[in-house]
């Protein structure tokens, strides 16, 4: 192997590399903002949860001032 050779393929490897480095680090961005999409429907969650358990809380409110009246 001569040394362009090994010159050419060293420069072929560090294309590969440099595309791999920028692959991971697209990657490594995608998970991020899936984790932050992820807490955001986690909140959301939650927020129906509370307005559930409101409804509920209202209802029964409703329920025993019904009672009190009769």
């Amino acid at each position: 192997m001569t040394s362009s050779q090994i010159s050419q393929a060293k420069s072929e490897l560090n294309a590969d590399l440099d595309s791999l480095r920028s692959s991971l680090k697209n990657k490594d961005e995608e998970i991020e903002n899936l984790k932050s999409e992820i807490s955001n429907l986690q909140t959301l969650v939650q927020i129906e949860k509370l307005k559930v358990d409101l409804a509920n809380l209202k209802a029964l409110a409703a329920k025993e001032s019904s009672k009190r009246k009769k």
